[in-house]
């Protein structure tokens, strides 16, 4: 028999109580000679012997009740068999966060949570399955048969308990008849808590599976972190000075003085490298700008590091990337000619895409007389009429925008298609025109989005941009305090039957695509169903009209969004990377940036940071992290947490105990009426 609560066994020593009532009471009578009373010795003689026996029954309930209740409130349980149909399996689940390449006892704190683990393991039964797992942001499982797995050399995640717990409790899930018991060891960092939503059901273990918590954690540490870094934006202009600003933070209970921060910049065989001396107070947060000037066209990647020694060097480097481009040169097709003038299509677009959306245009005042700033592109108009079809290459000309669709040549459409399968963006507007010949054309070459039909008016009442797709480049305009694109009125648009594999950006109210886009080999086509000009509608003299085309054009290019310098931290999904291989039936999980530093991908760069949330050692203690989650921490002896694993469960005695309790009270009481003194 065992007992849950072995405090309350001390009450047993409450047994000498009833002892001593019973020894202090005892009949001590004087004996009187009385002549009447002679006659009663015989029948007194007698009745003392019973007398005897009921005051020592009575003594034996009374501490026999004693000890059942002391033995009632330290709850006694016998262990039972249950029967067994699936494994047992011991989970232990090690933090590899970025703070835990702390120095520790024995190296790391890494070291030190492999060893505490494997301690821990070798005190349980030697018959049961281990699972060993790393964790950070994400759960990493390793292979059955690990004994006591390496410690890794990189940390550079950042913590994530609840993912933790939820891949401990999916994995107890697999197999509803499996038994087992979780290990988490961990520096307890509190960062790991950030962000989350709980709720019960989100991290229940089940209710016989015995959860531990070891913790490794320094009590205290020092660290000085860059936090962020910021340039004036991912694209600059060849105009622009590019200038890098610093924010970092003490966490530590001291503060730093001359510290060595540099920033280092490379682009191709072009360096170039500022330093500077900088003291941050203890608890507080500095900002330091590097200025490089002006510099030449590429994609500059920035070093930001820290000459310090401190006890996290995860966040003592920072990276960051910045493309300085000049203009994209944009080639608008117009098929008729220059003599049109102003009343072209071309007109309308070229001016549109050659304005700088970012800043005002310079006032012609003495008192600014500098150039104006050099908008994302520049733009060169080709009329076919004068000088008939150009060569199209997508490295002259990333992007080509064809102002009436309806008049293009057929061998122009030709080569357009060529140049967009070879990797080219090609931006179309309808036109006021319609020839059967030059839709077939468009159709029959790829680059039309589906069926097109011929333009249709639309009556009384103007067609309208009602919807934009969610997600979409065009979303940014449904918002109606920023912009509206509701309140442009098109009296003519090109309907179409868009293909399956054709992106509806924005639909017409009569639910007509107005502006889409799809892929052709490496090129992608993008159509805005309606004419450029003023002739089928009113755009060209809204407000709109100036940041819609180039939405649509940067878009093409990828000069919206994330563009083409993307920030990702480490654990984010790396989309590129192919599913790992499954290990012990584990669910595929996207691959993720493992890394700090630079990777290309394609056309694109992308820039990985360490999290800044490791950069905090706060930490909590283990009862604030039970709470948290709504976890209770195991308290049994390993023997017992054994027995429980291995598929044997408690069985209380405690009722019987209770009942038993109740009937020596009613004999008890019974008893003592009956015993005189």
């Amino acid at each position: 028999m065992n007992f849950l609560q072995t405090t309350f066994l001390l009450a047993t020593a409450a047994v000498a109580i009833p002892v001593l009532l019973h020894l202090l009471n005892r009949w001590q009578a004087r004996h009187i000679e009385l002549g009447t009373m002679r006659f009663l010795e015989e029948v007194m003689r007698e009745g003392a012997q019973r007398r005897k026996i009921r005051r020592w029954l009575l003594l034996l309930t009374r501490c026999s009740l004693v000890l059942l209740l002391a033995f009632l409130f330290a709850r006694p349980f016998l262990w039972q068999q249950k029967p067994q149909q699936g494994q047992h399996v011991r989970l232990i689940l090690i933090d590899r966060s970025a703070s835990m390449a702390m120095k520790g006892n024995a190296g790391r704190l890494i070291d030190d949570a492999v060893s505490a683990a494997a301690e821990w393991s070798a005190e349980r039964r030697a018959d049961q399955t281990v699972q060993w797992a790393w964790f950070d942001s994400q759960v990493e499982p390793l292979e059955a048969g690990v004994t006591r797995p390496s410690s890794p050399q990189i940390l550079s995640g950042d913590t994530n308990y609840l993912a933790a717990l939820r891949w401990a409790r999916d994995r107890l899930h697999l197999d509803r008849a499996t038994q087992g018991e979780v290990l988490l060891v961990t520096d307890m960092q509190q960062s790991g808590l950030v962000g989350e939503s709980l709720t019960d059901e989100a991290v229940s273990l089940p209710p016989d599976v015995p959860f531990h918590l070891i913790d490794v954690g320094r009590p205290a540490a020092n660290n000085l972190a860059i936090t962020a870094v910021t340039t004036p934006g991912k694209r600059i202009g060849i105009d622009d000075e590019l200038e890098f600003k610093v924010t970092l933070f003490n966490y530590g209970p001291l503060p730093y003085e001359e510290v060595p921060l540099t920033v280092a910049i490379a682009s191709e065989e072009r360096t170039a490298r500022v330093k500077k001396q900088i003291g941050v107070a203890a608890g507080q947060a500095s900002e330091v700008t590097f200025a490089f000037g002006k510099l030449e066209p590429g994609f500059w990647r920035a070093t930001v590091s820290l000459d310090i020694e401190d006890d996290l060097a995860a966040d003592n480097r920072h990276f960051a990337a910045v493309q300085i481009a000049r203009p994209l040169e944009v080639l608008v097709l117009d098929s008729g000619s220059s003599k049109a003038g102003t009343s072209a299509e071309s007109y309308y677009l070229a001016t549109a895409l050659q304005q700088d959306s970012t800043t005002p245009l310079p006032s012609a005042t003495p008192e600014n007389d500098s150039p104006p700033r050099l908008g994302r592109f520049r733009a060169v108009v080709h009329y076919l009429e004068d000088a008939g079809v150009p060569s199209i290459d997508p490295a002259t000309h990333p992007l080509v925008v064809v102002a009436d669709a309806g008049r293009v040549p057929l061998n122009a459409i030709e080569k357009l298609a060529t140049y967009v399968r070879a990797g080219g963006k090609l931006l179309i507007f309808a036109g006021d025109a319609y020839d059967n010949d030059v839709w077939g054309a468009w159709e029959m070459s790829g680059l039309a989005p589906g069926k097109l039909q011929a333009p249709r008016r639309s009556g009384v009442m103007p067609f309208r941009i009602t919807s934009v797709q969610p997600g979409a480049m065009l979303e940014p305009f449904e918002d109606p305090q920023r912009s509206d694109l509701s309140r442009l009125r098109f009296e003519k648009v090109l309907p179409v039957e868009a293909d399956t594999t054709t992106q509806v950006w924005a639909s017409f109210d009569n639910r007509q695509p107005a502006v889409t886009k799809h892929q052709l080999q490496q090129g992608d086509v993008a159509w805005f169903l309606a004419s450029a000009d003023s002739q089928w509608s009113n755009w060209t003299t809204s407000p709109l009209y100036l940041p819609l085309v180039q939405q649509i054009a940067a878009d093409l290019v990828k000069l919206t969004g994330e563009g083409l310098i993307l920030d990702r931290r480490v654990g984010d999904q790396d989309q590129t990377t192919p599913l790992a291989t499954a290990i012990n039936n584990e669910p595929l999980t996207p691959a993720t940036f493992t890394r700090p530093g630079f990777l290309p991908q394609g056309e694109q760069l992308v820039v990985v940071n360490s999290t800044s949330k490791e950069s905090d050692p706060t930490r909590l203690d283990k009862q604030a992290f039970a709470d948290h989650f709504g976890l209770k921490l195991a308290g049994e002896t390993p023997d017992q947490v054994d027995a429980m694993v291995a598929g044997q469960t408690r069985k209380e005695l405690w009722p019987w105990f209770a009942a038993a309790g109740l009937v020596l009270m009613v004999f008890e009481f019974a008893l003592a009426n009956r015993t005189s003194a």
